[in-house]
């Protein structure tokens, strides 16, 4: 009874408004915020969209323009798979750019034939676009001159750009790097890592363990076949794995991936590994 009367008063003694405090006190506190992962790009100094009347089959094209101190990348989009065109517009001192669907004289456009993709970002006067669609697990990239709109380096890479860096007119680009040979390391053994090894500089590196990530994704490949077919299930496995057999899937050509740094001088290019292969799986 005392120790009740105790906790009573003691409850009395608080100041107005102490309970709420208190309250606020035990409240549980909001998640910081996620910071935001720095673009390895210039960032733009604006960026205009417009969107066109729809086309003969329904679509909206829209052409995004964005605009840097001496250019404007422009991509135009009308709903299929990759940009309808990619150019380059310079600009004058002081002009004021339009975003439009028409060329203007003088306007780079990127070759199909050169590359098809998307716009990606930018890096002084050298453009990167990439690739419509993934192939071998890696995106391919291009960089592009702003000046003349010629492609100047092509290559895959798995996830984004981890550091685009200028200084003065070289660019260096690291990234993990996905390199598709043209023989099989678990069919043909030490012959052919020695080419891969030979073609990517990996000279001094151990050969990675194919034969796991060949094994790995004819897994991932036989179950999902079975998904597809809804006959999940050991039975189903034992037959995708024996048709995976029977199409020699050990002879797919060999994928490495690696960390890379390319280093682009004078329109000439350099790549060399950062370190050794981190995996290696067959080809699409």
């Amino acid at each position: 009874m005392k120790v009740l009367l105790a906790a009573v008063c003691a409850g009395a003694l608080l100041a107005p408004g102490a309970t709420s405090a208190l309250a606020k006190t035990t409240a549980a506190k909001p998640a910081p915020a996620k910071a935001k992962t720095a673009s390895v790009f210039d960032a733009p100094l604006k960026t205009l969209k417009v969107t066109l009347p729809a086309n003969e089959v329904g679509a909206k094209p829209k052409v995004t323009c964005s605009i840097y101190a001496h250019f404007m990348v422009k991509q135009v989009d009308e709903g299929e798979v990759g940009a309808a065109q990619l150019s380059i517009v310079p600009l004058a001192p002081g002009a004021k750019p339009v975003c439009q669907r028409k060329n203007v004289p003088g306007e780079k456009v990127v070759d199909p034939k050169d590359w098809s993709g998307y716009a990606d970002g930018v890096k002084g006067d050298y453009v990167f676009f990439s690739a419509d669609d993934g192939v071998n697990g890696g995106l391919g990239f291009a960089i592009v001159a702003a000046g003349t709109g010629k492609k100047l380096f092509d290559d895959s890479a798995v996830g984004k750009l981890k550091a685009v860096m200028l200084a003065g007119d070289v660019l260096t680009v690291r990234y993990a790097r996905s390199y598709s040979a043209e023989c099989s390391v678990p069919h043909d053994g030490a012959s052919c890592w020695s080419k891969i090894a030979t073609a990517t500089g990996e000279t001094s590196a151990k050969q990675p363990d194919c034969d796991a990530g060949y094994l790995k994704a004819k897994n991932e490949m036989a179950k999902g076949r079975c998904e597809a077919n809804n006959k999940a299930g050991p039975a189903c496995m034992t037959a995708a794995l024996k048709e995976l057999d029977r199409q020699r899937w050990n002879e797919a050509p060999t994928v490495i991936v690696y960390d890379a740094e390319t280093v682009l001088k004078g329109g000439s290019a350099t790549t060399r590994p950062l370190g050794a292969p981190t995996a290696c799986h067959p080809s699409d």
